[in-house]
């Protein structure tokens, strides 16, 4: 019965330590974006319906300049550990990152206000008021 209970405790305590090991690969995509507006928004069904169909449809876009992103950063890593280094080609790989990440961005961009315009004019100040700020950097 002691046996039991040590192998429970065991897996108990393994398991609540897996957390320490959770870190996020290097480089990478960054992640998920959070709500696009704050927690207070109420929609109706007509406007879920349209910010699924908006954020739906850009999913596609997405995931092709997410894919060209990481694929570049990749090989980006990789010619750094090569024997012998190709400046021409990390010159390619690292203007390809770029544009894949200034798409993602500009992709966002058209997302937010797409999705803003879904929303009533109380509905805009209230995501605005509810919008966590950045703070400047020093």
């Amino acid at each position: 019965m002691k046996n039991i209970h040590q192998r429970v405790l065991a897996v108990l305590l393994s398991t609540a330590c897996l957390g320490a090991f959770a870190a996020p690969g290097e480089g990478g995509l960054p992640p998920p974006r959070g709500p696009l507006f704050g927690q207070g928004v109420e929609l109706t069904d007509a406007q879920e319906d349209k910010v699924f169909a908006i954020l739906h449809a850009q999913k596609p876009k997405r995931r092709e300049h997410a894919r060209t992103l990481h694929d570049s950063q990749d090989a980006l890593r990789a010619l750094g550990n090569a024997e012998q280094f190709d400046d021409a080609k990390a010159s390619s790989l690292a203007q390809a990152a770029g544009k894949a990440l200034a798409a993602l961005a500009l992709l966002d961009a058209r997302t937010d206000a797409q999705v803003r315009a879904v929303l009533t004019p109380e509905q805009r100040k209230q995501s605005a008021d509810d919008r966590p700020r950045r703070q400047p950097r020093s």
